[in-house]
């Protein structure tokens, strides 16, 4: 069995209200919403893998605040194993320029990005994030 170490990267941009960014895969990568995901490489530290990741996906490197969610994600997919870690970043911009790994992005209210997500884990890594961020705004 193989292992892969993951990172979920949940970019918000605080405001009268808090946006949360998705990122909607093509059709023939079954077209679903999902925040920034990608693989750590060998040799490759946590946070560097997040910083690279959102910038290949987003195009954004302006990043002001990370939080680490503390909820590591494990599944298996064939004959490998993934662990998946989750974080909130707060960025400087909304502007985005698309890789071509996705076909459209969207900034989002809570409710609505949560009602876009496709998978449990996201969706509880996202309730996650926006508990601790509004808490902070109150």
């Amino acid at each position: 069995m193989t292992k892969t170490t993951k990172i979920l990267a949940i970019l918000y941009s605080p405001g009268a209200t808090i946006e949360y960014l998705l990122l909607k895969r093509p059709e023939n990568r079954d077209g679903s919403w999902a925040p920034v995901t990608g693989h750590v490489e060998k040799g490759e530290q946590l946070l560097d893998a997040l910083e690279r990741e959102i910038a290949e996906e987003t195009g954004i490197e302006d990043t002001s605040y990370t939080i680490d969610l503390r909820v590591p994600f494990g599944f298996s997919k064939g004959d490998e194993e993934i662990e998946e870690h989750s974080f909130g970043v707060q960025v400087g911009t909304k502007e985005v320029k698309l890789s071509a790994e996705h076909d459209e992005f969207a900034w989002l209210p809570y409710e609505e990005a949560a009602r876009r997500l496709k998978w449990q884990e996201q969706k509880t890594a996202l309730r996650i994030l926006n508990d601790m961020v509004t808490s902070s705004y109150e």
